[in-house]
């Protein structure tokens, strides 16, 4: 980048001839407070000013129609951005960890907004979005940024701690990836029944979540889904999710009870993983299928009980079958998920007995 890690640089001007701001063209300059940029700009390259963290407001002009992938990230000083009505592309993570960002307003141009593009952003309460936008919405008085049905939960602001404001739209459905993500304020959900997904990382990092109430409507948790939830202690899994997810709850260290489903084919790699609170597991006859490190670094699991403990094996380095002589020892069990066969994928044969 033309400019970047000129610490010393503290305020810009970018005249209306030019057309683009490079990719990294101001990374890290630290001491950046003021930026203007002028109209002839079309494109904020990747990374242009990231980490620039005394920049407290900008202006994007209404000729630029893409923000590039992390091109505000960690301004954790900019406390007010105006996003101009051109504006087709937020890309990913373009305003992540703007720690005083409190509001945004989405125009109606905007068609896409990136992965984690306002994660991290602790003290956001307000989303707005254009009432003409064609792929978006927010609720009048809720201020959560919504697909434009209303389907999809995208982001829900870090600061606001009123999360029964999920209900807010009966068309939801999906919760969607990192849609809760770093919300620092968020301690307890129901989530209400008829949604039925809930994304990739969409309560990753809730420091301070305790409890969560899955509704019998979820059918998947997908990978990360709740990961880092340091301090939530218990969660019931409902019979109708056939599927928890890579890491889902990874590093959940204060889980101290889980009820897995009746439903649950596939618990996925790491999906316990380092839970040192869980000291009991079953695992109910549905399960077929237990991921690589699973329960790995679950080191005070001391009891785990398979409702059916025939047909379990793992395929060796030659792909033959071997097989893990799961049995009613709860202890033993637990020895070998999380020590002896940690790093083999657990399968069941659907005709039970033993393999070679």
């Amino acid at each position: 980048g033309a400019f970047q890690y000129c610490s010393n640089l503290t305020n810009v001007t970018i005249p209306d001839s030019v057309t683009s701001i490079g990719d990294y063209a101001f990374y890290y300059c630290s001491s950046l407070t003021s930026v203007t940029i002028g109209n002839g700009v079309t494109s904020i390259g990747v990374q242009a000013f990231q980490y620039c963290s005394n920049l407290t407001d900008v202006t994007i002009p209404g000729n630029v129609t893409t923000i590039g992938d992390y091109a505000f990230e960690a301004c954790s000083n900019l406390a007010s951005v105006t996003i101009g009505n051109g504006v087709t592309t937020i890309g990913v993570s373009a305003f992540y960890y703007c720690e005083n960002l409190t509001s945004v307003t989405i125009p109606d141009s905007v068609e896409s907004i990136g992965s984690f593009s306002f994660v991290g952003c602790n003290n956001l309460t307000t989303f707005e979005v254009g009432t003409n936008n064609s792929n978006f919405s927010s609720s009048n008085d809720k201020h959560i940024l919504f697909n434009k049905d209303k389907t999809v939960l995208i982001a829900y602001p870090s600061a606001k701690d009123d999360v029964t404001t999920i209900l807010d739209s009966d068309n939801v459905t999906t919760i969607g990836d990192y849609a809760f993500s770093s919300c620092s304020s968020l301690t307890s959900i129901t989530i209400p029944d008829g949604i039925t997904s809930i994304g990739s990382s969409a309560f990753s990092d809730c420091s301070k979540l305790t409890s969560i109430e899955i509704p019998n409507s979820v059918t998947s948790i997908a990978d990360g889904a709740f990961q880092y939830c340091s301090n939530l202690t218990n969660v019931t899994i409902p019979d109708s999710v056939t599927t928890i997810g890579v890491s889902a709850f990874y590093y959940c260290k204060n889980l101290t009870s889980v009820i897995i489903g009746s439903s649950v084919t596939t618990i996925d790699a790491e999906a316990f993983s380092d839970c040192s609170g869980l000291t009991s597991i079953e695992i109910p006859n549905s399960v077929t299928t237990i991921g690589t490190y699973a329960f790995f670094g679950c080191s005070n699991l001391t009891s785990v009980t398979f409702a059916d403990t025939a047909g379990w094996y793992y395929n060796d380095d030659n792909g033959e079958q071997k097989t893990i002589n799961v049995t009613d020892n709860t202890g033993g069990n637990a020895t070998y998920l999380k020590e002896t066969y940690y790093d083999k994928y657990w399968y069941k044969s659907s005709t039970g007995g033993t393999a070679n």
